[in-house]
């Protein structure tokens, strides 16, 4: 599995979540307007994954990112 990021101004983290609780946390920090993969191993079963700002800065808002197998 991989996290995609197309867009980052700051930091953010990608929380993957089982029933409502995480399970597991991918955090990004730095500046890209390019294509950026991670690929990452989640050993827990998840159901949905939502993003969360590490900083209340403006730009962490700009954070654009998908999830794919």
């Amino acid at each position: 599995m991989k996290v995609i990021v197309t867009k980052l101004l700051g930091s953010a983290e990608v929380e993957f979540l089982h029933k409502g609780v995480v399970v597991h946390r991918e955090r990004f920090t730095g500046k890209t307007s390019s294509r950026y993969e991670r690929a990452i191993v989640i050993r827990e079963e998840f159901d949905a994954h939502r993003c969360r700002f590490v900083t209340a800065m403006p730009a962490d808002r700009a954070f654009q990112y998908e999830v794919a197998p």
